[in-house]
């Protein structure tokens, strides 16, 4: 069995931008009714790579939805603004290792 500080040097070798990628992590959709502008803030929970072609997709359907919970009308989408964060490189390695550690005892102690 690989120890953990072994497994993580070599991980870290192998990818050169370790904790350095970036990913939406919020996209503003800001929107206007006849008088107002609105700003509806969505989560990138999931961290999906898809997701700001998902938001230019869907921006005009969640903005109506956003303003009949508002009690107004929507008019239209002003804009669109993203806020970016960085992948936790060292957080998703601890998950991987803590599952490959319990596998790896799992399959030596015949469970």
């Amino acid at each position: 069995m690989v120890s953990y500080g072994v497994a993580k040097a070599r991980a870290m070798a192998s990818k050169r931008n370790w904790n350095e990628e970036e990913y939406t992590s919020k996209a503003t959709i800001t929107w206007a009714d006849s008088e107002w502008e609105y700003e509806l803030e969505i989560d990138n929970e999931d961290m999906d790579e898809d997701f700001e072609a998902w938001i230019e997709k869907h921006a005009e359907e969640l903005a109506k939805e956003a303003a009949e919970e508002e009690g107004t009308t929507f008019e239209e989408v002003v804009g669109i603004s993203y806020d970016y964060d960085y992948i936790d490189d060292d957080e998703a390695f601890d998950r991987e290792y803590e599952a490959w550690a319990e596998f790896e005892w799992e399959c030596e102690t015949g469970r």
